[in-house]
C-alpha cells in the first residue's frame, strides 16, 4: 500500500465533501457555475447543436449564465457562527507552560476561543476534522487544524480493550513556488503512527522522507498526538454532515432556474420563421423593430413557447426551497404565513443540532489541552476547556406579550413575568402558586421593579 492510499470510509464521502466545498465557498455561485456541467448538464438537444456547430456552445452558456444558485448554505454558516461567536468558553488552564494557549493556541497565533469557532465552522461544512497537536521550535504546544478532506486514512488498534489510534494519514500544501509573489503548491503527506508504542511522525513528500517526530525534551509519546471532531461524536468513524441536504437543495434548485429562466427566456423571444424562399433570397435583417421585405408569395411569423411548464417548475423550486427550510439549519424566508410556535420549532431544531456540534467541539478542545499536559509531563485534569451551547431565543408571541402586560397592569400576574418573557421568549418556570408569590411581593414592595427587570 502506498502512503496516498485513502480509508474506504474517505472514498465513500469524498463526494459530499466536494459538494460541501463548493456549496459553502466564498465564491458563492460564481464557484459553482465554475464547475459548469458537473452541476449543470447539458441538455440532449445542446450536445446535439454543438455537434453540428460548435459555435453552438454559446447556448449553453447563456443557459449557464441565466442559472442561480440561492447562498442559503453561506447564509446558515454565518447564523450559526454567529450564534457561536456569542458563546464564552470556561478556560481553566493552571500550569504557566501551557497558559500561552489561551491567547496563542493556533499555528497563526490565534487563541482558544478562535480555534473553537474554527471546528464549529469545519464541522457544519462537512461533518467532521482533525486537531493536531505540535510543538513550534520554542517547544510550545499549539494545536493545528485539519479539514475532512485533509485527513485522508486512519487506524484503530484495540488496546486493552480500548481503541487507540495507530495511523493518521494528512495531506498539507508546502509552496512551491520560486516566485515570491506566487502560489504554486505541492502535495505532500504527513504520518502519524506508532511504532512499538511510541509515535513517530513522518513527512513523506515524493520519493522524499523527513522525519517530523515532535520532541519536548527526551520524552517519548505512546499516543498519537490527534483529535478528531465530529457533528454527534469525536470518534474517527465518517458521521452525518449537518448542512449536507441544504446544500442538495440548493444544488437541485440551481438545476430547476437554469430550465425556469430558459424557458422565461424563450418566451420572451419567439423563433421566427419565413417559408417559400427560394436560396438565392436574401433577408439580412429580422426583429420586432425593423421591416421586413419578403418575396412574392413568402409567408413568415413567429414560433412562440406557450410556458405550459413553466409553473411547474417553479412550484418544483419553491419545494427545494422548502426542503432546505426543513432542514433545519437556516430560517428562511418564505411567502407563506407562519406562526410563531412553527418559527421557534424550527429554530428549537437548529439549536439542537449546534448544541451537538458545539459541545463535541469544546470536547475536542479539552481533549488535544489534556494531550499537550501529558506530553509536558503534568497533570491533564488541569485543563479544562468547557462552553454552555445556550443560544438565547428572544422571538415571541405579540399577543401573549400584550396579555401579560395588560394582566400586570390589572393586577393578574406579575411583571417580572412579563418582563422574563419579553427577555427570553419563554415564560419563567413554576407553578400558578409561584406565580402569585411573585405578585404579592411586587404589591408589598419585597420584589422591586429593578429587581424584575
Amino acid at each position: 500500500m502506498a502512503v496516498t492510499d485513502q480509508h474506504p470510509q474517505y472514498v465513500a464521502v469524498k463526494r459530499s465533501w466536494e459538494i460541501m466545498q463548493d456549496a459553502s465557498s466564498v465564491a458563492g455561485e460564481d464557484a459553482i457555475k465554475l464547475a459548469t456541467i458537473q452541476y449543470l448538464p447539458k441538455s440532449a438537444g445542446m450536445l446535439e447543436a454543438e455537434r453540428q456547430d460548435s459555435l453552438s456552445r454559446s447556448i449553453y452558456e447563456g443557459y449557464l449564465m441565466r442559472a442561480q444558485y440561492p447562498l442559503w448554505v453561506q447564509d446558515s454558516l454565518r447564523t450559526m457562527i454567529g450564534l457561536v461567536s456569542k458563546l464564552t468558553p470556561e478556560i481553566q488552564i493552571t500550569s504557566p507552560l501551557l497558559a500561552h494557549l489561551e491567547s496563542n493556541a493556533t499555528s497563526d497565533g490565534f487563541g482558544l476561543k478562535q480555534l473553537l469557532i474554527r471546528v464549529v465552522d469545519q464541522v457544519l461544512r462537512f461533518g467532521r476534522c482533525g486537531i493536531y497537536i505540535d510543538v513550534d521550535e520554542a517547544g510550545k504546544p499549539y494545536f493545528a487544524l485539519y479539514d475532512a478532506l485533509s485527513i485522508i486514512n486512519w487506524k484503530e488498534n484495540s488496546v486493552g480493550g480500548r481503541r487507540d489510534l495507530s495511523l493518521v494519514v494528512l495531506e498539507e500544501q508546502y509552496n512551491n513556488s520560486e516566485d515570491e509573489f506566487g502560489h504554486n503548491t505541492r502535495t505532500v503527506q504527513r504520518v502519524l503512527k506508532l511504532v512499538d508504542g511510541e509515535l513517530v511522525v513522518q513527512l513523506f513528500d515524493g520519493d522524499t522522507l523527513e522525519d517530523k517526530t515532535p520532541s519536548i525534551g527526551n520524552k517519548k509519546l505512546d499516543f498519537t498526538l490527534f483529535v478528531f471532531v465530529g457533528a454527534t461524536d469525536n470518534s474517527p468513524s465518517v458521521g452525518t454532515i449537518p448542512l449536507l441536504t441544504m446544500a442538495k437543495s440548493a444544488l437541485k434548485y440551481y438545476q430547476l432556474s437554469a430550465d425556469y429562466f430558459q424557458s422565461l427566456h424563450h418566451t420572451a423571444h419567439p423563433q421566427p420563421w419565413i417559408s417559400n424562399m427560394e436560396n438565392d433570397d436574401d433577408l439580412s435583417v429580422t426583429g420586432p423593430m425593423a421591416a421586413w421585405l419578403l418575396p412574392k408569395d413568402s409567408k413568415c411569423g413567429y414560433l412562440e413557447v406557450t410556458g405550459a411548464g413553466i409553473d411547474k417548475t417553479k412550484a418544483e423550486m419553491d419545494a427545494q426551497k422548502n426542503a432546505a427550510l426543513e432542514a433545519g439549519a437556516k430560517v428562511i424566508d418564505t411567502n407563506t404565513q407562519e406562526s410563531g410556535e412553527a418559527r421557534r420549532a424550527r429554530q428549537d431544531d437548529q439549536h439542537a443540532s449546534l448544541h451537538s456540534i458545539v459541545t463535541c467541539a469544546a470536547e475536542a478542545i479539552e481533549q488535544a489541552l489534556k494531550y499537550a499536559a501529558q506530553w509536558l509531563g503534568l497533570n491533564p485534569d488541569d485543563c479544562v476547556f468547557t462552553v454552555k451551547p445556550e443560544f438565547s431565543n428572544k422571538s415571541y408571541d405579540i399577543e401573549l406579550a400584550k396579555q401579560l402586560y395588560e394582566g400586570a397592569l390589572s393586577g393578574k400576574n406579575s411583571f417580572q413575568t412579563y418582563w422574563e418573557y419579553i427577555a427570553t421568549g419563554k415564560l419563567p418556570e413554576g407553578s400558578y402558586k409561584d406565580e402569585l408569590i411573585r405578585l404579592e411581593q411586587e404589591q408589598d414592595g419585597t420584589l422591586t421593579m429593578d429587581e424584575s427587570v
